[in-house]
This record gives C-alpha cells, structure tokens and sequence, in this order.
C-alpha cells in the first residue's frame, strides 16, 4: 500500500514541493561544478582529409595489358566496397600509428612518462583516440584527427593520408619481389634444362640426324629409286643412313619437342618476369586525394553545453532518487510505529 501511494502523482508533486529548495540546490551546484570542470578541459580541434581507392594495384597489368577495354586495369576508376575495406585495415595497422609517433614524436606531444610501466599501452591507446578512420556516404574513407592544435590534428591527419601510400607500396613490393625471386629461379632452371637439351640434340646431330621428317622421306624415295635401278651400292649407303635415323630419330623428336614446349613456356615467364619487375621497382598513387585537412577555428570537444546539461540532469535525477528513498523509509517507518501503538 505504501509503495503504491509512494507512486502516486499527487505524492510525487508534494515531494517535490517540499524539497524544491533542495533539488534547486543541487541544480544549481550541478551545473556550475560541470561549467568549471568543462572549462578546465582543453579544447580540442578536428581535422579531416577524404580519399578513396583506386581499383586496381597491378601497374603492370594497367600499363602492359593490350586489347579489349577491361574497367578493373583502368587506372582512372575508383574502387569498391573490397578496396575501401582494404584501405582501412591498412589505416588501421600498427605500423601507420608506429610511424606517426616517430614521425611527430607523440609520447612527449601527449605528455607519456616513458619511465612508467605500461607506457607504450597508455601512447598507443592515445593514438587510437586521437585517429579514426571510417567510410563516406560516397564510397570513400574520411581521415579525422582530434588534437588541442588545429594545425597539428591537421599535420597528422595530412601525413596518414601520405604515408598510406608508402605503406602500401612496401606491401606490394614485398609481395612481387617474392614473385619475382620465383619467377627469376625458374626462368634459370628452364635456361640449364634447354641448355641440356640443346647440347644433346647437337650430340644426335652429329649423328647425321639433323631433320627426321624431310631426311628420312628423302631417303627412302632415294632408296626406292635405287632399288629399282639396281644401283646396290647406292642403296646399301641409303640403308645404313636410314638404319641410323631409325635409332635416333624417335630420341632426335623427343628432345626437339621439348625444347619447342620450354621455348614457348620461356615466353610466358619472360612476360609474367617483365610484370613483376614492373611492379617491383615502379609505383603508381594507390588513391584519389579528394579532400586535404586543413586547420580549423571550431573545436570540436568538448561541447560544454552538453556537458552542462547532463551533468546537472544526472545529478537531479541522482538527488530524486535519494528524497524518494528516504520518504519511502520514513513512510514505512511510521506505519511500522503505528501499527505497534495500535496493538
């Protein structure tokens, strides 16, 4: 029964009267402890730059590749949701933070006791406060630095978007010189094996095997003729030449082949080692800068009206609770003593 007259409207309105000097009290402490204490945070500034990815990362394959129009090797088009999603994980890495706080010495910029335990948790944690990085409406990614200096947040935000492009070219030339090691071990054990090759079909040569198909049907319409002639000694010198072609030909067709196939597997190598070269030792802007930040003059933190209003609603509503408390506690406490006095 008390609680429900505790939540009754008319009850609650009485409350509120009666300790209206209180709430306004607390009100007013609220909001001019949350003024002082928004007033001693420093201010800081906002910074942006927009880029977004290019579609392709084979320079090679842009520059190289002839034929039909093929939108993904166009050096010119933007990338998609994959690309967008690569670049930010490489936004992301440890090594772009590791590099900003070399490139701007950060632990003595956010003032990090590097004699403390735990410091370098405490910078990198800082880092990733001060630096985020999420997608556009319009297909891009938004680079935004908070910092007290305007133009610091924007030197920061400025260099990420610059070293994104170094970063990622070390990726991409660590990957193709591994290819290109590849490729180059192979293009060496295809020069030795036709090398081998080569030498041995020079051996069977020597032989007087030097084209099986044009010999050996040369030689037999000789060796018909021969024999119809009667020239004997003509044919026996046919036959022994023919005898020698028999033993070696098969092996003389097998060697030529194979060179013929390697030659040709040669020229695709060669191909696939002239792109890899490309990639490797050339480099193309993997992004289209779309905006640059610049130094603001409006801070963006922290909103000391919000502050303000929150801190002093929180505390009313922290002071509401406790009168309520403590009513609810009086009422039964009274009903308790009654009830006793009655009995």
């Amino acid at each position: 029964m008390e609680n429900k007259e505790s939540r009754n409207p008319i009850n609650i309105i009485i409350i509120l009267v009666q300790w209206w000097k209180t709430l306004l009290i607390v009100g007013v402490v609220a909001a001019i402890a949350s003024t002082t204490v928004s007033l001693l945070i420093p201010p800081r500034y906002k910074s942006s730059a927009i880029m977004m990815p290019t579609a392709s990362n084979a320079l090679s394959q842009m520059i190289m590749v002839s034929g039909n129009y093929n939108e993904y090797l166009d050096a010119t088009q933007f990338g998609d949701d994959m690309k967008i999603d690569q670049m930010l994980q490489i936004l992301n890495s440890r090594e772009i933070k590791d590099h900003l706080i070399e490139r701007f010495n950060l632990a003595v910029h956010y003032g990090i006791d590097t004699t403390q335990k735990q410091w370098k948790a405490k910078l990198y944690e800082q880092v990733r406060n001060s630096c985020s990085f999420s997608r556009t409406d319009f297909m891009g990614v938004q680079v935004s630095v908070l910092d007290v200096s305007p133009q610091f947040a924007a030197d920061m935000a400025n260099e990420i978007v610059d070293y994104y492009d170094i970063l990622k070219r070390k990726i991409i030339k660590r990957r193709s010189e591994e290819a290109f090691a590849i490729l180059q071990d192979e293009m060496n054990k295809t020069d030795e094996l036709t090398a081998k090759l080569a030498d041995s079909l020079s051996t069977i040569m020597s032989y007087g095997v030097y084209d099986y198909e044009s010999q050996s049907e040369g030689l037999i319409q000789q060796y018909a003729k021969d024999i119809a002639s009667g020239n004997t000694a003509g044919a026996k010198r046919i036959k022994e030449e023919l005898t020698v072609l028999e033993k070696w030909g098969p092996v003389y067709l097998a060697i030529r082949d194979r060179i013929f196939f390697l030659k040709r597997g040669q020229m695709t190598i060669q191909q696939q080692y002239q792109n890899m070269r490309v990639d490797a030792d050339y480099y193309m802007s993997q992004k289209f800068v779309v905006e640059y930040a610049v130094a603001t003059d409006k801070k963006a933190y922290p909103k000391r009206a919000l502050i303000v209003i929150v801190s002093t609603f929180c505390s009313l509503a922290l002071a509401l609770l406790l009168i309520f408390g403590k009513e609810n506690i009086k009422r039964t406490y009274n009903s308790v003593r009654r009830n006793s006095s009655e009995k």
